[in-house]
């Protein structure tokens, strides 16, 4: 980051210098370099480097000859334009008017989150865990073969990593860590979660990648996540739960100093006219066969 910042810094130097002449106008450094410090810290990276500047330059070139066609057109002074420009700023300004008055007074403090988390603390409670290992075979006559190899006392963890066909079993031994329920494939969960015993072992069990054998590694009770963990969600959730009242408030306030009159009368639902009946045309031969829609073919269905 402190060497991004240090390229960043250089390229702002003489900034009255013209980078680049498109006709007779031209983007200077100093432009281009305005444009660069409106892109979020998290993306300057992008343009970090020769190419990625290059990149970003060819943009605003084409934003140049794009901007430039539509004054040409007087797009600027069309109605449409006018009127959709009038609906973005009365969103920007009322945006700007919420966030001000609203936001500033949302803050929450700890002791509020602590209580919330005291609270509701059955929502942020884990369900029990599962840690399992397994060997993946293609066949139920190869997982059978390696059973057998089980029962007589060889290594599970080596047998893993000789004959699964689960990618990350060479490295792992066919551990898969902690799951709780709902998060496993549904045959291999429901073999899995029956197993009691650290080190007690089933199958083999038929799943859409082949046949396993499952072995348990160990077991997380139930438990509450802690209030540290959590501190981010309950402070997101608590500030949205804040400013939805905040705003209530506000517009009912706004109601209650203004004089608002409603013309109910003009609310009331019309009529719509009914319109005359019209004679049918006689039926010829030639229109009877235009009336007749054509048979359509059903589509396929699966079933």
């Amino acid at each position: 980051m402190i060497a991004f910042l240090l390229v960043f810094s250089c390229a702002k130097k003489d900034n009255s210098k013209v980078l680049v002449s498109i006709d007779s106008d031209t983007i200077t450094l100093e432009e281009f370099n305005k444009e660069l410090d409106k892109i979020p810290m998290n993306m300057k990276m992008l343009v970090a480097t020769q190419s990625g500047k290059k990149t970003y330059l060819d943009r605003l070139i084409m934003k140049k000859l794009l901007l430039r066609e539509a004054a040409k057109s007087n797009i600027e002074n069309e109605k449409d334009f006018q009127n959709r420009l009038a609906d973005i700023k009365d969103q920007l300004l009322i945006e700007s008017l919420l966030k001000k008055k609203i936001a500033a007074d949302s803050q929450l403090t700890d002791d509020a989150m602590r209580k919330y988390y005291d609270a509701n603390k059955e929502k942020f409670k884990k369900e029990k865990e599962i840690n399992t290992r397994h060997i993946l075979l293609k066949t139920d006559e190869e997982a059978k073969q390696v059973m057998e190899r089980l029962q007589k006392g060889e290594d599970f963890v080596e047998l893993a990593k000789k004959y699964s066909i689960d990618p990350n079993a060479k490295a792992s031994g066919g551990e898969i860590g902690f799951h709780p329920k709902g998060t496993l494939l549904p045959e291999y969960e429901a073999a899995a979660f029956k197993l009691t015993k650290v080190g007690q072992v089933t199958g083999p069990v038929k799943t859409q990648f082949g046949y396993h054998i499952i072995r348990l590694e160990g077991t997380k009770p139930p438990a509450y996540v802690s209030f540290d963990e959590v501190k981010d969600f309950i402070k997101q959730q608590l500030v949205q739960d804040k400013q939805k009242e905040l705003l209530e408030k506000y517009i009912e306030d706004l109601k209650k100093a203004a004089k608002i009159t409603i013309n109910e009368e003009l609310l009331k639902e019309e009529k719509p006219a009914v319109p005359e009946k019209q004679e049918k045309p006689e039926k010829t031969e030639k229109t009877e066969k235009t009336e007749t829609p054509a048979k359509q073919e059903t589509p396929p269905v699966k079933k």
